[in-house]
């Protein structure tokens, strides 16, 4: 049996499902979630977001070092 996924122009995937399975390992919703190559920009997005956090953390450090000075 073909795999069940459809793409964004409702094409099926051309692999065969796993056994006892409706989905091939590359479209396996379990599977595509405990795999790191799953999605490779992830690692990039958990570093752009603690960059993110790290400035806003830095940012009110200093605002309460500031205020602290000045009292």
């Amino acid at each position: 049996m073909r795999c069940l996924e459809l793409d964004s122009k409702g094409r099926q995937c051309p692999q065969e499902a796993l056994p006892g399975k409706d989905f091939c390992a590359d479209h396996h919703p379990i599977l595509r979630i405990l795999t790191p190559e799953a999605n490779p920009n992830r690692p990039l997005i958990y570093r752009i977001a603690a960059l993110v956090l790290l400035f806003i953390f830095l940012y009110n450090g200093y605002r309460i070092l500031m205020q602290w000075m000045r009292s």
